[in-house]
């Protein structure tokens, strides 16, 4: 009898949509990861030897830096000092050869810059390390700018230090700075203030300063040379009062003769006071010009 085979021999190789989903079928034998189970561990003597060797390194480590800092070939022996001021110059180096410096690498280059930066006259300091034995020193001094009167005369810089110091006034390069209330308060600010305004004015009138005088009021009196006249005023406008006061003196000594002072506190007006013309006669009333 024969038998029909509904099934085809192959399997098509496209399927009717929607495509069967493949069926997996797990294997009754379960497989496990091998891995290895042994470890290696360090013996005793492994260990002594371990340690012996980082003895002889850290001891080698440590001679070695010994030799570095007690090394005569690394001690400093040059000084190299250069700087714009000759005699800042001198004076640096006459410090720095009074010292014992040592060894180059452990030489502490902040520290000597702090002091060497309090020295008078020294601004700021660069150092620098050449190996083996050379230092070199850079040294940028402070520019005097006028001389402050604080019961002797002290030579200062913009931000008030002091570069020097005289018994008394040495020369009239530069003009002085004086308070009514002896500098006790705010005195690097008056000083920076002064310095600016000085920086504001053109160089040939700048050179006329020869006095400036701190009020206890708060305005500032101007001293010019070769010329009596006291000038009162204050920060605001400091440059356009001064050239006012040069640009109309000599119509105002015309007027009113020779003047004791001048007060440009308001702007676009003159406070004048006529000078006393003798001793017993009394000075004339204080004159407003605009």
């Amino acid at each position: 009898m024969a038998v029909e085979n509904r099934y085809p021999l192959n399997k098509p190789l496209i399927t009717s949509l929607p495509f069967d989903s493949p069926v997996f079928h797990r294997p009754e034998k379960t497989f496990r990861l091998k891995t290895k189970s042994g470890r290696k561990s360090l013996r005793l003597k492994h260990l002594v030897v371990l340690f012996l060797v980082m003895i002889v390194f850290f001891f080698g480590l440590a001679e070695l830096y010994y030799y570095a800092i007690t090394c005569d070939q690394l001690r400093i022996k040059r000084v190299e000092v250069f700087s714009s001021n000759p005699e800042v110059q001198q004076l640096v180096e006459s410090f720095l050869s009074s010292k014992n410096l040592g060894n180059i690498l452990i030489c502490d280059l902040n520290y000597l810059r702090i002091i060497l930066s309090h020295l008078p006259g020294v601004k700021d300091v660069r150092l620098e390390k050449v190996l083996p034995s050379t230092l070199k020193v850079e040294v940028f001094p402070r520019i005097p700018k006028a001389y402050v009167y604080r019961g002797s005369y002290y030579l200062v810089d913009e931000e008030g230090q002091v570069i020097a110091s005289f018994a008394s006034l040495p020369d009239d390069s530069f003009p002085v700075f004086e308070d009514e209330d002896g500098f006790r308060q705010a005195y690097q600010q008056k000083i920076r203030s002064a310095c600016h305004l000085l920086n504001s004015l053109q160089p040939e009138v700048r050179a006329l300063i020869k006095k400036i005088t701190f009020r206890e009021d708060g305005t500032m009196e101007l001293q010019l040379a070769e010329d009596p006249v006291k000038i009162i005023l204050d920060e605001t406008d400091f440059a356009e009062k001064l050239n006012y006061y040069l640009s109309n003196k000599n119509s105002w000594t015309e007027l009113f003769g020779e003047l004791e002072y001048v007060d440009l506190r308001i702007e676009g007006r003159a406070y004048i006071k006529p000078a006393p013309q003798a001793e017993n006669q009394p000075s004339a009333g204080k004159k407003e010009v605009s």
